[in-house]
This record gives structure tokens, sequence and C-alpha cells, in this order.
């Protein structure tokens, strides 16, 4: 074979070789995407449940977005994972039983404030992008939940309810 057949053949082994191995990197990049945003998913459904056994519950909004890493009275959006948001986390307070507590706010009644003993926080639906070039498609993880126990729920003795 002459040499100007043989820069031909090169050509066609690099574009191959080079697609797949571009393929590969992107590959290992989004994996590690992937694996920062489970870690950081953990870590919201960690830090809003603690946030919720200590602050008060008519600061529903501020923990959510304290969970998700926005800043307090922002958009809804997590500065640090991209597409979550405060709707795709639930907060719910639970009874001694695991049952869901009817109406926390409630000071007096059975079914209210004295009731509550665990603090429940699960995000969810969170659709994770592949950015990998010709495989790229979606993923739905998992739900990711923690419950902690009560702790002061926002009441202290000198009266400091600020979360």
């Amino acid at each position: 074979m002459n040499a100007r057949r043989m820069r031909g053949v090169y050509v066609v082994e690099f574009a191959i070789i080079g697609l797949m191995l571009f393929i590969l990197l992107f590959g290992v990049l989004e994996m590690g995407r992937l694996y920062y945003t489970v870690n950081t998913l953990n870590e919201v459904v960690r830090r809003g449940a603690r946030l919720a056994a200590v602050c008060n519950i008519s600061d529903k909004q501020v923990i959510l977005e304290r969970a998700i890493f926005d800043t307090v009275g922002g958009d809804g959006t997590s500065e640090l994972v991209g597409g979550l948001k405060s709707s795709h986390v639930t907060l719910t307070y639970l009874d001694e039983n695991g049952a869901l507590v009817g109406n926390p706010a409630d000071e007096a009644g059975v079914n209210g404030f004295r009731a509550i003993r665990y603090v429940h926080l699960e995000v969810a639906n969170f659709t994770f992008y592949l950015l990998i070039p010709t495989l790229g498609k979606t993923i739905t993880l998992p739900v990711f939940r923690a419950t902690l126990p009560r702790e002061s729920l926002g009441r202290s003795v000198e009266g400091n309810t600020q979360c």
C-alpha cells in the first residue's frame, strides 16, 4: 500500500477510537457527577431533618430552602445540585408510632405540637440528566429519607425561636 492510502486508514481508525475514547471520558466524568449528586442529596435530607428538629414549625419554607443549600428567600433552587428545587423536598412531623401528625401547628391539640416525636424529610422524584454524547438519558434517582427525633422545634426558655 502506498503512504497516501495509509493516511486515510489512520484517519478512520482515529475517528473510531477517538469517539470511543471521548464517550469513555464523558462516562467517567458523568459517573463522578452522579456520585456527587447522590452524596449531596444524602446531605440535603440529613441537613433538612436536623434543621426541622431544632427549628420552629412555622419556618417550614426556611428549613426547606436551607436544606437544599439555597439562600433564605431565594427562588427555591439549589445552588449545589442543578435541577433540585424545594418542591422535591417533603417535610413531615410524626408521632411516637410513626404516624403523620395531623396539625403540627396546633399547640393544645392532641394530634398537634405535643404529639410530635419525629421529623421526617425526604427527597423524591429527582431526575438526573446524563450528559454522555450519544448515550444521554435521564435517571430518576431513588427516594432519599432521613428521620430524626424531635428536639426543641424552635422553642427555648429564652423565647428565641429564630432558625
